[in-house]
Parts: C-alpha cells; sequence; structure tokens
C-alpha cells in the first residue's frame, strides 16, 4: 500500500494540495489500485435519548427528530441506508433501597427498569427505523457505571473506586449490553442474534483506560451475540489499530487485546466461514480525520472546504479489497449541535459533505465503476465472501512484537491481589441464562446503610487499576518522597461525598448547563471539557476536592489561596466556601463571567457559608505583579494545559517564585507529562528557579500527580521581607504544617 502524505486534519496547504492533484487524479488512484468497484457505508453513533439545549419538551422530543432525520435522509441515495448504532436508554443509579437490575444482588449499582412513559417514547423512535432501508445495531457508554481514573457523578464515582464497586465491572457491562438488546428487541421488534458494536468513547477493550478498563470486553460481546466491531477509526488514535485492514481475532485479555500478537490476527478478506468464533475488527489506513463527517468540529469544518482533498485521500489509502473499495464514514447525527435552535445542518444534508462524498463517487462513475450503498452488516458479509488476498503475515508485517499497543496514551490496566501483587484478570463468570428480574429488596439494606458497604471486601480476589506503563512513579522518578501527604485511595470517597461537594457540584452544573442553553458554549465559556461534565453534574473534579483538602490539612497558615487558571472556579469556590481567602485567576472573560454566576449562587444556597470567593480577570504573572500578600499565600496549579515557549514557561515558573508555597499537578504543566523523565524535566525546571525540592501532596495515577513546592526566600523587593515581618504583616516560618 503506498504511503500516504499526512492528510489528516484538514490542514494541507493549497498549493500543496494543487500539486498532488495535478500529479494523480482521483481517477488515476482508483485506475492504480485496481478498483472495480466502491462500497459506501456509514456507521452513526445514533443517541436520540438526550436534551437538547434551549428548547422546550423532555426526551419526547427524541421521537421528533428520529422523524425528522428518517425524512431528510430517505431522499439521499447515500444515506438512506446506514448502520445506526443506538444508545438505548439504560438509566442506572447506586442505591441500597430501590429495586433496580442488579448484575449481582450485592451489587449497589443497577439499572433502573423502563417505565410504561419511557417503553412509549423507545418504540415511537426505533420503531420507524426498523420499517426503513437503516439497520439498528449497538452503541454503549459504560464509563459512567465501570471503573475508570475519570470521575463521573460523586456518589457513583466514590463506589466504583472502591474493591467492591470494581468487583462487578464485567457482570454489569455484561448485562447493559444485554438490556440494550432487549430495549431493540422490545421496541423494534428484532431480535439481534448477530450484530455490531460501536464503543463509546472509541475505547473498545481498555484501549483508552481514561473510560473503559475492561480487558474482556471482546469475550463478553462475543458470548451474546457481537460479531464485531466497527469503533475505528477512533476520535482517539491511539485506540486505532497498528494493523490497516479489516482482520479477524481471537479475544485477548489485556488492554487493546485486539492489537496484540496473542490475539492471532488474520486479514478478515476471504475468510468465509473459517471466521466462525473469530471477532471482526474494522480497521484502514484512511484515519478519524477523512472519515468523520461531525461538521461541529473545526477540523471537519476546514477539510470541507477542498473536498477534492480528502477524496484523494479515500482514494489512495481505504480499504481495497478483491477490486472493491471500502469507504466508511461515520458522525454523532443526533448530537444536539445539530438540533438546537440556529444549529447547524445534519451532516447527510450538509451540501458540503455531499460535495464531498460525490467527488468520489462522480470519479468512480467517471471511471465507470460501480459505485453501492451498503450497511455494516452487509460490508462484513462481502469483506468475509471476497476472493482470498495473498496470504500476509500481520504479525511479522506490522511488527506486532515489538513494543506496545499501549504506549502512546502512557497507560495500561493492572490486576492486583489484596496483598498488592500483580495477577492475572480473573475469567468471566458462566453468562446468566436470562435477564434478572427486579432484586429483591433487603429491608435492612437502606440508603443510610449504604456507606458502611463501600469499604466491604470484594467478591473478586483481582480488581483492575489504571496505573503508568511498564512502571508507577517511584522514588527514581524524582528526588521526592514517595510517601504521599493525602493517601488519595483511602481517603477520596469519602471527601467526594461530602455534603459541601455534592451540593457545589450540582449548583455549578446546573448554572453552566442554563448558561450554555442561554448564551451558547463559546459565549458562555463552557465548552467541551466543561460542557460533558457539567451535563453529567460532576464539574468538580476529584483532584480539585482533594487540593482543599490538601490546603485545609497541611496550609492552614496561608493568608491567601490563588487557583491560577481557574476555569468556572469550582476548585476556588469550594476554599471560599470552607472559610479560605481563595482568588481564581482566569483570563478567559466568558469562562470568568460563568465562574462568578456560579460562585453567587453557591453563596446564596449555602446560606452564607464560608466567605466569597474572589475572581479575577487576567494573565499570570503581569495581573498578580502588585499584590502585597503572595508571600505568605499560596498558588494552586491544577491544570495547565497549554502551548508555550520554554521561555514562557520559565516566565511562568519565575512567577510563582513570588509565593510562599506552590501546588502543581507535574503530569499537566503545559504539555501532559506521562513519563518519569517528562516528570524530572519539569523538577529540573522548578528546581533551577530556586525551589526547594518538593513532596509528594497526593497521587492519583494517571489523573494527577500533585506536588508541593516551599519557596525558602520568596521574590520580593529588598528589604521588604525583614519590614513586614517586623509590622507583623507577616510570619517568619514555613507556610507548610503537618497535621
Amino acid at each position: 500500500m503506498t504511503p500516504s502524505p499526512a492528510f489528516s486534519g484538514g490542514t494541507f496547504p493549497i498549493a500543496a494540495l494543487d500539486t498532488l492533484v495535478s500529479q494523480e487524479t482521483i481517477g488515476d488512484a482508483l485506475k492504480r489500485r485496481g478498483v472495480r468497484a466502491v462500497a459506501y457505508f456509514h456507521t452513526d453513533h445514533f443517541e436520540p435519548w438526550r436534551q437538547v439545549p434551549g428548547r422546550d419538551g423532555g426526551m419526547e422530543r427524541g421521537v421528533d427528530d428520529v422523524a425528522a432525520y428518517l425524512q431528510s435522509t430517505a431522499s439521499l441515495d447515500f444515506a438512506r441506508k446506514a448502520s445506526l448504532f443506538y444508545k438505548a436508554n439504560v438509566n442506572y443509579m447506586v442505591s441500597g433501597d430501590r429495586g433496580l437490575l442488579r448484575a449481582d444482588p450485592d451489587d449497589l449499582l443497577g439499572f433502573l427498569p423502563r417505565t410504561p412513559h419511557s417503553l412509549r417514547i423507545g418504540r415511537a423512535m426505533i420503531g420507524p427505523i426498523a420499517a426503513s432501508a437503516h439497520e439498528l445495531q449497538i452503541h454503549l457508554h459504560h464509563e459512567n457505571f465501570t471503573y475508570n481514573d475519570t470521575a463521573r457523578d460523586p456518589e457513583t464515582f466514590a463506589y466504583l473506586q472502591t474493591p467492591r464497586g470494581r468487583s462487578f465491572d464485567n457482570a454489569r457491562l455484561e448485562l447493559a449490553i444485554r438490556l440494550g438488546l432487549e430495549t431493540v428487541r422490545e421496541d423494534a421488534g428484532i431480535e439481534l442474534t448477530r450484530w455490531f458494536f460501536v464503543h463509546g468513547h472509541w475505547a473498545l477493550n481498555a484501549s483508552d483506560p481514561h473510560e473503559c478498563t475492561i480487558v474482556r470486553e471482546i469475550e463478553l460481546l462475543q458470548r451474546n451475540g457481537c460479531l464485531g466491531d466497527f469503533t475505528q477509526p477512533a476520535g482517539r488514535g491511539h485506540v486505532d489499530s497498528r494493523i490497516d485492514v479489516p482482520y479477524l481475532v481471537d479475544p485477548v485479555a489485556q488492554p487493546k487485546g485486539y492489537d496484540s500478537p496473542l490475539a492471532n490476527p488474520v486479514e478478515a478478506a476471504g475468510a468465509g466461514a473459517s471466521a466462525a468464533g473469530r471477532f471482526f475488527i474494522w480497521a484502514s489506513a484512511t484515519t478519524h480525520g477523512s472519515c468523520s463527517i461531525d461538521t461541529y468540529s473545526p477540523s471537519v469544518e476546514r477539510r470541507l472546504k477542498t473536498p477534492e482533498f480528502t477524496a484523494l485521500d479515500h482514494a489512495r489509502n481505504a480499504v481495497v479489497i478483491d477490486g472493491v473499495l471500502f469507504l466508511k464514514t461515520h458522525c454523532h447525527s443526533l448530537n444536539p449541535l445539530y438540533w438546537k435552535a440556529d444549529g447547524l445542518p445534519t451532516p447527510q444534508a450538509d451540501p458540503r459533505v455531499q460535495a464531498e462524498l460525490r467527488t468520489l463517487f462522480d470519479a468512480a462513475d467517471g471511471a465507470g465503476l460501480d459505485v453501492d450503498f451498503q450497511t455494516a452488516s452487509e460490508i462484513y458479509d462481502r469483506i468475509l465472501g471476497a476472493a482470498p488476498p495473498p496470504k500476509r503475515d500481520l504479525i511479522e508485517e506490522f511488527d506486532l512484537r515489538t513494543g506496545s499497543a499501549m504506549e502512546p496514551i502512557g497507560l495500561t490496566v493492572d490486576f492486583m491481589t489484596p496483598d498488592g501483587a500483580r495477577t492475572p484478570p480473573p475469567p468471566l463468570a458462566p453468562r446468566p441464562v436470562s435477564l434478572p428480574a427486579l432484586s429483591v429488596v433487603d429491608p435492612q439494606r437502606t440508603t443510610g446503610e449504604a456507606p458502611d458497604r463501600l469499604g466491604g471486601a470484594a467478591r473478586s480476589p483481582a480488581v483492575a487499576y489504571v496505573v503508568p506503563l511498564n512502571a508507577t512513579m517511584s522514588a527514581d522518578a524524582d528526588d521526592t518522597a514517595d510517601e504521599a501527604m493525602i493517601d488519595a485511595a483511602a481517603e477520596l470517597p469519602e471527601l467526594m461525598a461530602a455534603r459541601d461537594v455534592v451540593k457545589i457540584n450540582l449548583i455549578a452544573s446546573r448554572v453552566a448547563r442554563a448558561r450554555s442553553a442561554e448564551l451558547g458554549s463559546v459565549a458562555s465559556g463552557v465548552t467541551n471539557f466543561y460542557g460533558s461534565r457539567a451535563e453529567r453534574g460532576v464539574l468538580l473534579q476529584p483532584s480539585e476536592v482533594l487540593c482543599a483538602a490538601f490546603v485545609g490539612a497541611w496550609l492552614p497558615r496561608a493568608r491567601g489561596v490563588y487557583e491560577i487558571g481557574c476555569g468556572l472556579g469550582l476548585l476556588t469556590s469550594l476554599l471560599a466556601a470552607r472559610g479560605v481567602n481563595a482568588i481564581g485567576l482566569e483570563r478567559n472573560g466568558a469562562r470568568l463571567t460563568t465562574a462568578k454566576a456560579i460562585a453567587t449562587v453557591i453563596m446564596e444556597e449555602l446560606k452564607g457559608a464560608g466567605r466569597p470567593s474572589r475572581l479575577v480577570r487576567g494573565v499570570f504573572p503581569k495581573a498578580l505583579r502588585r499584590k502585597g500578600d503572595l508571600a505568605t499565600s499560596v498558588a494552586l496549579v491544577t491544570n495547565l494545559l497549554g502551548s508555550a515557549t520554554p521561555e514562557q514557561q520559565e516566565g511562568f515558573i519565575a512567577g510563582l517564585r513570588a509565593f510562599g508555597a506552590v501546588m502543581i499537578d507535574v503530569q499537566r504543566f503545559y504539555t501532559r507529562r506521562s513519563t518519569r523523565r517528562q516528570i524530572a524535566d519539569l523538577l529540573d525546571m522548578l528546581a533551577a528557579a530556586g525551589f526547594e525540592a518538593p513532596r509528594l501532596a497526593f497521587d492519583l495515577g494517571p489523573d494527577g500527580r500533585f506536588m508541593v513546592f516551599t519557596n525558602p526566600t520568596p521574590r520580593r523587593r529588598p528589604g521588604l521581607t525583614a519590614l513586614l515581618v517586623r509590622l507583623g504583616a507577616i510570619r517568619d516560618e514555613p507556610l507548610l504544617v503537618k497535621r
């Protein structure tokens, strides 16, 4: 296969594009690769159960949206036969006293039974799909109810951090899969005994442990009738296979096991009956940058300005099997950005998307090639039934025996015994014969007793942990002591369940959602990261809660606590509610305005507890140069990601020297630092600036390593220190104290 220039992302220079097009036309590329036909198929992350900001009505409005989608695609030859990977409305909660569908009677997390109202909406939504030319497949987001290191709602997050909560992950995921299949059977009258999958947030089989730690996910899918996965090419490129053709695997119980030589990968092309018992993985050389048609993405919007560019990329790099070029696209057609007032047209109805696809289709027509529009299941059958290609040794050809599939993300998933020894992942329990009935409610199990159960012994002897790849951060990573000043694993569940934390999360998320709906994401500052967390009600992150606990326990003498880059100000508001003189500094005006709105409502609803926070707009260190209390204050740098030159980073660090103490997430200082060498480089910069050797405050694995640095002599004007000490304005003693 001829290597391609860097086509992904839509930033290829137009002049260079013109040169390429003049060198090889789309028709030339198709001819060179022996293409006799083009087979186009679309896999949609189809999520109709959602609220659309700024409009009235509940989930019922999704019925109208699905009807409008079906109507708009019916007149488009390339869009009327899509594969809709449907996310069913399977809701969950943590409760010991509710009748829930539980994977195990001892699991506190269970799924809510469907109400008659929900059943009516579901049938009205997907019944018409079953009568159309589209096909229904399964899409699942399980990151909210199985263990990972990314916080969701506080109560569930706290439960899933415990050995007990994690021990039911496999069974809980399998139950969710079967409930999704059951909703399709009930609502559409379709028994999916042979189906395909798209993974929520792209993270199939723990390929991104920030979202999924289920290393036996493919096994669970297979034994419930799933034949294969169409997640790739993914919006997170590190989950993509190193193999660039559709292939078949055996399940491997390790992160991203489908990209392991242990999976015995073979090409799916021409496999025929030999594919029985093996799992299909769609993979290609073309990337998300060319295959996504989600026009809300800035990179897709830029790409659509040059349709010849993407068409040529597909012609050169899309999968070709037995003379057929297979072109796959994907998007989120029911995303609220397409359905709110003044929203974007749905991707298939967007003239720019149509022009891009037509460019390839027209070139194929001009070359006398057939162009077919098919579903994912038809594509699977067509690939397996193709003439077998020349035999290729995928293990040798793609060098799977060297390195690790997980290296791009720098994480893996380990299983540990209670005494801390690594162990293989536990086998799956036998598959339940039928879906469980509603759990028999134990009258002794009350909501009030639930917290006591969180610390109970796990049923499984081995539980998953997300850890840095190859080794945890240890003394050889830096010169600091390994013992954390706060034991995050032990203290976090209780801290997240604190009344003020839960209350602030609910208030902040409510205000942020309302402002986003009223003003839009950009004008409100509730964009991307903040928007998704606000929808889930988890704006206040575990790292921020631990930072607040650390300040209260170890830095009680601080005159002020400055959060630099405070975003929506959740940490600043939490500190202020606890009586700390908290100041947040933020350069984004829209974000700061929402932070102030959140802080105001927090003070009102907490009935004046604590003290008001101060939120300041500006760029550090310039905005704080006139502050006179920095030498007896603390700076918090919790999630500083962005571009900066080495000189700019040094200037930022020099500004921190004005503070008596600084706490920094050393894994997120301008760039993500996941290796020991990267963190050591940052520590060297801080030492060179004059900071004392740091101490480890707390460690959240890949979700943050927070270190505290003290200044032996904070930078002040000459002679000012002694004067301030004599006047009693400051105390000539260290800020950092032991509990």
